[in-house]
C-alpha cells in the first residue's frame, strides 16, 4: 500500500474513533442531548403545552397533544403540582403522578415500549407535572438531518485526511523524482523549489538533498569534462613518443642523439601531468581530517618560498588578518604557491607582486596583483577551468591546471576564486575567505 493511502487512512480511522468515542462517552453521560437531537420537539414541548392549557383550556391542550402523537409519536399526560390529571393525555398506559392502578388493570394493559420522562413546569400562573412518553427508536424512523449531519461530518473527515495525507507525501514524489534525475546523472533543482518553500522537516529535508544532489552533480560534470580534457592533452605527447620511437627503431641512433632528449623531455610532460590530475583528484575526496590552522603564517611561509624561488622579483605582503581557518592548510598553501607562480611566470625582470590581505564586508579578501601583459576580458572567467591556455601561451608554461587546483583548494575552505584586470593592466586575482 502506498504511503499516501497509509497516512490518509491512519488519520480518517484515528478521528473517526476519537469521534465516535467521544460520541459514546457523550451519549452514556448525558443521554438527554441525543434524545434532543433525534427529537427537537422536545425543547419547547413543556412550554407549549402549558401555554395551550392555561389560553384556550384542557380540549385545546388535548387537541394539541393528539397533534404530537400523530406527527411525532410523542404522548403526554398533564397533571398539577398535587399529580391531579388536568388533560386526559395520550399516554399508552394508566396515567402517572397517580395512586398505582390495581392489578387487573396493569395485566390488561400493555407495557410502552419506549422512554418516559417526568418533569416539573413552573408557569405564572401554577407548577405543573408532566409525564412524556417517547416512542421506541425502533418504531419510528431516524430524522434525515441528523443522518446527514453524521454523513457531512464523515465527509470533512475524509477531506481533511486526504488534503493533510497529500500535503505529507506529495513532497516525498518529487524528492523520489529528483533522485532518479541524479541517478541519471542530469539533476533537476527546479523540480524542489516548491518543497524548498517550506519551513517544516520536509522543507529542510528537500534543501539539504538540493545541496548534496548540485555538489554531485558538479562533481560529475567536471569528472567528465576533467576525462575529456584528459584524453586530449595525454594524445598529443602519447603521440610524439610514439613518432620518436618508431624513428628510433628504424635506425641505429647514439645516446647523444638530441631524439632521446626529446623522448626525455616528453616523458617528463607526462609526469608532470599525472602529478597535476592527481593532485586534482585528491581535492575531491574527503579521507582527510580537516585541521584549525592560522592564515597569515601560512601566507607568510608562501611569500618567502616565492621570494626564494625568484629573488629578482619584488613580492610585497600588505596586511594581515588573524584569521583560524577550519580544513586543510597543505592544500591551501598549494592554492596561494600556484597563484604566486603564475604572477611571477609572467611577470617582466626585476617587476613587483603585490599581496595584499583586507577585509571587505563579510569576508578576507586576499588579492594578488602582477605587472605582467593581463588577460584579455572574456578569458578572465575561464582561467579556472581545466586545461585552459590563452591563445598565443607557450606549450612550457603549464598545463592550465593549477589555476584549477588552486581554485578547488579555495572553494573547499568556503572561499571563492575570481580574476580581474590590474590598475596597472597585469592580472589581479582575488581570494575571497569567510570571516568565520
Amino acid at each position: 500500500m502506498r504511503l499516501f493511502w497509509k497516512v490518509f487512512a491512519v488519520l480518517w480511522l484515528a478521528t473517526l474513533l476519537v469521534g465516535g468515542s467521544g460520541f459514546l462517552v457523550s451519549r452514556a453521560l448525558q443521554q438527554d442531548w441525543l434524545l434532543l437531537q433525534l427529537h427537537p420537539q422536545l425543547r419547547d414541548f413543556a412550554a407549549q403545552l402549558t401555554s395551550e392549557y392555561e389560553q384556550h383550556g384542557a380540549l385545546a391542550a388535548q387537541v394539541w397533544l393528539e397533534q404530537q402523537r400523530r406527527e411525532h409519536r410523542l404522548r403526554a399526560q398533564l397533571f398539577d403540582a398535587e399529580g391531579h390529571s388536568l388533560v386526559p393525555g395520550t399516554m399508552p398506559g394508566p396515567p402517572r403522578f397517580t395512586s398505582p392502578p390495581n392489578p387487573s388493570e396493569r395485566r390488561n394493559t400493555p407495557p410502552p415500549r419506549g422512554r418516559l420522562l417526568q418533569l416539573s413546569w413552573q408557569t405564572e400562573l401554577q407548577d405543573y407535572l408532566l409525564t412524556v412518553h417517547i416512542a421506541d427508536p425502533g418504531e419510528q424512523r431516524t430524522p434525515v438531518g441528523f443522518v446527514l449531519n453524521i454523513a457531512l461530518g464523515m465527509g470533512v473527515l475524509a477531506l481533511l485526511s486526504l488534503l493533510l495525507s497529500r500535503y505529507l507525501t506529495a513532497p516525498l514524489r518529487h524528492l523520489g523524482a529528483a533522485a532518479q534525475s541524479l541517478g541519471r546523472g542530469r539533476f533537476e533543482g527546479s523540480a524542489l523549489r516548491p518543497i524548498n518553500q517550506r519551513r517544516d522537516e520536509i522543507g529542510e529535508l528537500s534543501r539539504q538533498f538540493g545541496q548534496m544532489a548540485e555538489q554531485v552533480q558538479s562533481l560529475l560534470d567536471s569528472q567528465q569534462q576533467l576525462m575529456r580534457d584528459i584524453s586530449h592533452e595525454l594524445r598529443s605527447p602519447l603521440a610524439r613518443l610514439r613518432v620518436g620511437l618508431a624513428l628510433a627503431g628504424q635506425r641505429e641512433l647514439a645516446s647523444d642523439v638530441s631524439l632521446w632528449q626529446r623522448l626525455d623531455h616528453e616523458c617528463d610532460r607526462l609526469d608532470r601531468l599525472i602529478d597535476a590530475i592527481l593532485t586534482l583528484s585528491r581535492l575531491d575526496s574527503q579521507a582527510e581530517p580537516a585541521q584549525t590552522f592560522a592564515l597569515d603564517p601560512l601566507l607568510l611561509q608562501v611569500v618567502e618560498d616565492a621570494q626564494f624561488a625568484a629573488p629578482d622579483l619584488d613580492i610585497n605582503l600588505d596586511g594581515s588578518s588573524h584569521l583560524q581557518l577550519e580544513g586543510w592548510p597543505d592544500q591551501l598553501a598549494s592554492a596561494f604557491d600556484n597563484l604566486l607562480r603564475n604572477a611571477q611566470r609572467f611577470s617582466p625582470e626585476a617587476g613587483k607582486i603585490d599581496l595584499i590581505v583586507r577585509q571587505v564586508g563579510n569576508y578576507w579578501e586576499i588579492s594578488i596583483e602582477d605587472q605582467g601583459p593581463g588577460v584579455p576580458p572574456e578569458w578572465l572567467a575561464k582561467l579556472s577551468e581545466p586545461f585552459v591556455r590563452l591563445p598565443g601561451q607557450p606549450a612550457d608554461t603549464g598545463y592550465g591546471l593549477g589555476l584549477t587546483i588552486a581554485a578547488r583548494a579555495i572553494a573547499r575552505h568556503n572561499g571563492k576564486l575570481s580574476f580581474t584586470c590590474g590598475d596597472g593592466g597585469g592580472l589581479r586575482a582575488m581570494v575571497k575567505l569567510p570571516l568565520r
